[in-house]
């Protein structure tokens, strides 16, 4: 099957493209794997000082770097003079010179980039037949017609021939992807490709919630995109349906936050630290929060308390169970009634803060690597950086690309860099609103997390207060600014990760840069230090 670089058009629905649509799939099944189609190929040229926008249909690449333009009419055409015409409700359009300015536009680009290949151009006419009407214009050998659309796959190749191998055939493709910028419209595809996705990853909250544990703990160990996230919104409001009470912890505060927004008043969201404070607020007073390690003092508190506290809860979640001290999860097990179910849902491959590890005793465990968020290209180079202690299984119906590497040495060329990593993802569709710049520092240490605006791009960034209602405080700004730690649980479409600085890939590095890659739908954008790139170069050379 031909490899395509895809370009479809969610947004058009006409009986034309669905038919191009037909062309497209037959040519895909009928070409072999060394071949490369380019579909709906923008193009744009300058004629005696004026801009003329067109697009070609198809693009065809050969094994030997010819290339084929195909220009596709669907339903019928009109013979005149010689010449083929194609009747709009509106207009009429002369298909001639239509494929005449196409091969000589992408003649003159490939001149123009020193580039040396075979061109040739066909017109596939799928519902049509020629018979014998006399075509001056265009030779009849370039022409497909209805009578063998059924071969269409070997006329391709018959027209792209056998000739000689060019020098340089990875610089043509090079050429047709980027000259013509041949990829999908990100900001129409990305809501789809969520929507998908999210499919796609129902699976745990489908099938989780139907097995059962005899001691009705589950320890749930499933990589990030997975459907972790589903699966706990399935189970709150499971519980709110049936009028149970249900507790949902995780360590994140923001995720806390995130995740209350999205469950029913009834179920009770909250991060352990915000559990912990409640608990001082109602058996006590008001925290000081100046006094050193006041948090620490919060949990032990609550920790020693927690065996007097009643069995309240018919279902809780803890999320995020590698970030968790063993004596907390070991707080949260008696507040369970005696029918009641505990979820425990992990990645270790998510492991941010040091922790031991502990025992669930009785435990139903299930494991899931099945990444259904990142792009297949994003999974293959966390496997190929080995971020995870097991690979990742791309389950993304999307394939993407790489992501981009940037390298800084200071703040002024920080700032450049993670805007101009911005830019390139706008200028590939994203829009602004759905991009979030991640940096591998907290608020204390970045220089990002305290910035006003990012080269021009004022930023929308977590100002450290809450109100007094708990809702989180946040600047007015067009770019959104938060540390990966933060933003663990949470996705967009697209993410710049910055200030990453490490002078080894060990452990905390490769967690936070799994972490932060795979936050991502459509696109990742790298911005490290000098040593971090070198640490990641010598990854993929070992």
């Amino acid at each position: 099957m031909a490899q395509l670089s895809p370009s479809l058009n969610p947004t058009r629905h006409d009986a034309g493209y669905f038919r191009e649509l037909d062309v497209l799939q037959r040519l895909q099944e009928s070409l072999p794997d060394n071949h490369e189609i380019f579909h709906s190929v923008a193009l744009h040229t300058l004629h005696e000082g004026k801009d003329h926008h067109g697009e070609i249909d198809l693009v065809i690449l050969g094994p030997n770097g010819a290339i084929l333009l195909i220009e596709i009419k669907a339903g019928d055409v009109v013979l005149r003079n010689g010449g083929i015409f194609k009747l709009y409700r509106d207009r009429e359009k002369d298909v001639t010179r239509q494929t005449q300015t196409q091969y000589a536009a992408l003649r003159n680009r490939l001149a123009a980039a020193h580039l040396v290949t075979d061109v040739t151009n066909c017109l596939v006419l799928p519902d049509y037949r020629i018979g014998d009407a006399q075509i001056v214009s265009i030779p009849r050998a370039r022409i497909i017609d209805a009578s063998e659309f059924d071969q269409l796959g070997t006329r391709v190749r018959e027209l792209l021939g056998n000739g000689r191998i060019h020098d340089d055939v990875e610089s043509i493709r090079r050429f047709l992807a980027n000259e013509f910028r041949v990829s999908a419209d990100l900001q129409i595809f990305g809501d789809q490709l969520r929507r998908t996705s999210r499919r796609l990853a129902d699976g745990l909250a489908t099938w989780v919630p139907r097995l059962t544990s005899p001691s009705g703990l589950m320890r749930i160990q499933a990589t990030a995109g997975s459907g972790k996230t589903q699966l706990a919104l399935r189970l709150l409001n499971d519980a709110a349906a049936n009028r149970q009470r249900a507790l949902y912890v995780c360590f994140n505060r923001a995720l806390a936050d995130h995740i209350g927004h999205l469950t029913p008043p009834r179920a009770k969201v909250v991060s352990f630290h915000e559990l912990c404070v409640d608990y001082r607020r109602q058996t006590s007073a008001e925290p000081d929060f100046s006094q050193p390690d006041i948090f620490q003092t919060l949990a032990d508190t609550y920790c020693t308390a927690a065996e007097h506290l009643p069995a309240r809860y018919d279902l809780i979640v803890i999320d995020e169970g590698q970030d968790f001290e063993p004596a907390w999860v070991g707080a949260l097990l008696p507040q369970l009634q005696a029918q009641g179910r505990l979820y425990l849902l992990e990645d270790d491959a998510q492991r941010l803060y040091e922790r031991d590890a502990f025992d669930l005793t009785d435990a139903v465990t299930l494991a899931c690597n099945d990444n259904f968020r990142s792009p297949r290209a994003i999974c293959n180079a966390i496997n190929a950086l080995g971020l995870s202690d097991q690979p990742i299984d791309a389950r993304s119906p999307y394939e993407g690309e790489l992501p981009g590497f940037r390298v800084y040495a200071g703040d002024a060329e920080l700032h450049r860099q993670t805007a101009q990593a911005v830019r390139d993802l706008q200028a590939r569709g994203i829009a602004l609103a759905d991009i979030a710049v991640l940096s591998g520092y907290g608020r204390q240490k970045s220089a990002l997390l305290n910035a006003d605006e990012i080269d021009g791009f004022t930023t929308k960034r977590f100002t450290g207060s809450y109100s007094r209602d708990g809702e989180a405080q946040w600047t007015r700004g067009d770019l959104l600014v938060e540390s990966v730690y933060r933003f663990k649980g949470q996705s967009a479409a697209a993410v710049v990760l910055t200030e990453f600085d490490f002078q080894e890939l060990n452990d905390q590095a490769r967690h936070k840069l799994f972490v932060g890659m795979t936050r991502a739908h459509l696109a990742v954008e790298l911005v490290l230090s000098k040593s971090a790139e070198k640490c990641l170069v010598n990854t993929f050379e070992e």
